[in-house]
């Protein structure tokens, strides 16, 4: 079982390392089958959805190997050639120009239940300021994106600064609290915008979309900060430069 009460990153990412470490120690012998999803989620006491997000990951380091009817198969212990992102600065990260704006539509304070703490990576019953907003070029009036934005309580501050239309909150919790951003996990989807979103957006509900997920920790892996940028297709592009890697196999 996974402690959500101690969590420090995303439960599906806990769990990716909790199976790397049991084929590093050969639990999973190369050329095995991992268990079943169903019996991943009884041993993590986690949803199927976060043992496919694990899986998925792990596919990625070329770790593990997926077919229809046979199941997941363990491939090395040790990562293969891969691509990585080289990123300079978190301006990068962020892809926005300096002349976008957000404008903020509400913020309140909220308590993580079990679907939320799931989506966030966070421990039940924690809570956050939620931000949300309309986001779009200072030049033109239509939006680049709806944004949601968690705030750990503690940096909760900066939601009433009016530098948050302008300028990004980890540099406003940096700047009041002295806390300073370490890493950032990223994660980009193809959704659909939802019913609820489609007005503000100008776009029809079920139109096509990217959702951008960034977890921002600090110092120690404190999770600090929690976005998620909506963008209706052709509004956005992210543009990233790929450097190869080689692995020697054990």
């Amino acid at each position: 079982m996974v402690k959500r009460g101690a969590v420090r990153q995303p439960l599906y990412m806990q769990i990716a390392h909790k199976l790397t470490k049991g084929i590093d120690a050969k639990q999973f012998a190369i050329g095995s089958l991992l268990p079943t999803e169903e019996e991943l989620c009884a041993k993590f006491d986690v949803s199927r959805h976060t043992i496919r997000e694990a899986i998925r990951h792990m596919r990625a380091q070329g770790l593990l190997s997926a077919r229809r009817g046979i199941g997941t198969r363990v491939e090395t212990r040790n990562t293969q050639t891969r691509y990585s992102q080289s990123l300079h600065s978190l301006s990068q990260v962020m892809q926005y120009d300096d002349n976008t704006i957000l404008k903020v539509e509400s913020s309140s304070r909220v308590v993580a239940d079990a679907a939320l703490a799931e989506q966030l990576g966070s421990a039940v019953g924690k809570t956050w300021v939620r931000v949300q907003g309309i986001r779009r070029s200072a030049e033109k009036d239509t939006p680049t994106a709806w944004t949601d934005v968690y705030i750990d309580k503690a940096f909760g501050g900066v939601a009433k600064d009016p530098g948050v239309a302008k300028t990004p909150i980890y540099t406003l919790i940096e700047r009041k609290y002295g806390e300073t951003v370490v890493e950032i996990q990223q994660d980009i989807e193809a959704t659909l915008i939802p019913k609820e979103r489609a007005a503000a957006l100008g776009v029809k509900a079920g139109a096509p979309a990217l959702i951008i997920t960034r977890r921002y920790f600090g110092a120690g892996g404190r999770l600090m900060e929690v976005t998620f940028n909506l963008h209706p297709a052709g509004r956005f592009t992210y543009s990233m430069r790929l450097k190869r890697h080689t692995t020697k196999k054990a």
